[in-house]
């Protein structure tokens, strides 16, 4: 009996370049990470608008939208998912009548806690195969290429 075939094998003008590997990590990290919450039926992107009105405050849908660069479409669908839940409440901003601010609800308060331990343990087995210096490293590179401004033109 034969072998399940693996991924086809990339040439060398993508497996050679880091943003295409950057990438390729990203959906796998993306991929486990969707793969864990789902016992929560939540998904990254929605824990990230939980973690972003929890831990800082509670935000217009546009704001969360440009800051977890999802389109505006996505952010309204994700939002009512996560309003159906008790997650979040939306409510008119005070000063501007167009837009919603977007707060946790005390669900949502503690489904963001659960779905961080999610995250943590994700985390782990995304990273296992490094050392731990290797792990610190990553993060510092990381950290750094995106703080950095956007490239000229």
């Amino acid at each position: 009996m034969s072998e399940p075939a693996g991924p086809p094998a990339l040439p060398p003008s993508m497996r050679d370049r880091v943003p295409f590997l950057l990438y390729r990590a990203s959906q796998i990290s993306h991929s486990l990470a969707n793969e864990m919450l789902a016992e929560m039926a939540l998904s990254a992107r929605q824990v990230g608008i939980l973690t972003l009105v929890t831990e800082l405050e509670p935000m217009t849908q546009k704001a969360l939208a440009d800051t977890l660069r999802i389109d505006r479409t996505s952010m309204v669908a994700l939002l009512d998912d996560l309003e159906a839940k008790g997650y979040v409440a939306r409510q008119r901003h005070p000063r501007d009548r167009r837009a919603f601010l977007v707060q946790p609800t005390d669900s949502g308060r503690a489904a963001k806690a659960a779905a961080v331990r999610i995250l943590d343990e994700q985390q782990r087995r995304f990273l296992a195969p490094l050392t731990p210096a290797e792990r610190a490293q990553l993060s510092a590179l990381l950290t750094r290429l995106s703080q950095r401004p956007a490239p000229e033109q």
